[in-house]
């Protein structure tokens, strides 16, 4: 028998070693004993620290375990891959800046990426990305309108704010559209444009509607998405469908591709459809490891057709003042 954890015998003692009355006084004496450890005992069970106990080991913690003793996988990998998406995702950013990133070979930053969690991405995108407010930027574009694929790309600079919206955007001489301005300042009149064409007839600015045919006759897009930030919202906005139709948002497919002499990754997500779940059949970011931001951005239709390719360069950040966003800026040639 076991009684508070110590064993009993259960052979009996052989009453003639003693009389009766010692046999009962030790007895007594053994029980008391017996007692007393067992109230020892429960008091130390109750003295223990109240503290929840700590939960059983997760996916992730399995996962850096059996990274950690793997012979195959980069100590810097196996450390990377034991962050959380919010770690990684600075992580990430802070190996672009310090040029880390920079210096890995494909097989590497393949590596990393593919250890990178899938939420961590969206965080990235959200969080990391683009770190400021207001900055200045270049952009060539290409987009099918109406089902046409325009020769020339738009080779604009843009003058960007996002909280409040503000834009100011004029297409330079080498691209197409050549000479036009727009202005748009949601403090002023969040409704409308300012604009002129360019040529001849840049001498007339007039104010349209911002979502009206003439604002949307050369983009699908609002002046509103001229941000940088449009394309981490993009990002966002197409995760949570993943997630509600069941898939990971990760990238479908991570590459290093070389362009001119230039390493660049390349993350490519393939929906199950276009709009309006998500933002297009297929779309891919681009990053030349030198800088947080994306360098490039294009995108597919159902088809495989191309909607819009897109290439981002010499972003600066700014301080404007509230003349960058008035009309009225000798600088600009709003009449």
């Amino acid at each position: 028998m076991t009684l508070c954890g110590f064993g009993i015998s259960n052979h009996p003692v052989r009453r003639r070693m003693l009389p009766a009355a010692g046999w009962r006084a030790i007895a007594r004496t053994l029980l008391q004993v017996l007692a007393l450890a067992c109230l020892i005992v429960s008091m130390g069970a109750f003295a223990q620290p109240t503290s929840p106990i700590a939960p059983a080991s997760s996916g992730t913690a399995a996962e850096c375990a059996d990274a950690a003793t793997s012979d195959t996988v980069n100590a810097d990998v196996d450390q990377f891959r034991c962050l959380t998406a919010q770690e990684q995702a600075a992580s990430l950013r802070t190996r672009i800046e310090n040029h880390s990133l920079l210096s890995l070979t494909d097989d590497q930053i393949l590596a990393l990426m593919g250890a990178m969690k899938p939420e961590a991405f969206v965080e990235y995108a959200k969080s990391d990305m683009i770190a400021d407010d207001a900055y200045e930027y270049t952009m060539f574009r290409q987009e099918r309108i109406s089902g046409r694929w325009p020769e020339r790309p738009d080779h604009m600079v843009i003058r960007y704010q996002d909280s409040p919206r503000r834009v100011y955007a004029k297409w330079l001489p080498d691209g197409a559209h050549a000479g036009q301005e727009i202005v748009y300042d949601e403090t002023a009149d969040p409704n409308s444009i300012v604009g002129h064409l360019g040529g001849r007839l840049h001498v007339v600015s007039g104010k349209v509607a911002l979502d009206g045919p003439f604002a949307h006759a050369q983009s699908r897009h609002s002046v509103r998405d001229l941000g940088l930030q449009f394309i981490a919202r993009t990002v966002e906005h197409d995760a949570r469908s993943f997630r509600e139709e069941g898939l990971s948002e990760k990238p479908t497919r991570i590459e290093l591709m070389n362009a001119h002499g230039t390493r660049l990754l390349a993350w490519t997500w393939t929906a199950p459809s276009g709009p309006p779940a998500h933002y297009a059949r297929r779309v891919r970011l681009l990053f030349d490891l030198q800088h947080t931001w994306p360098c490039g951005e294009a995108a597919w239709d159902e088809q495989g057709g191309l909607l819009e390719l897109i290439r981002f360069e010499d972003v600066e950040p700014r301080q404007w003042n509230e003349s960058i966003f008035d009309r009225r800026n000798p600088e600009y040639g709003f009449r």
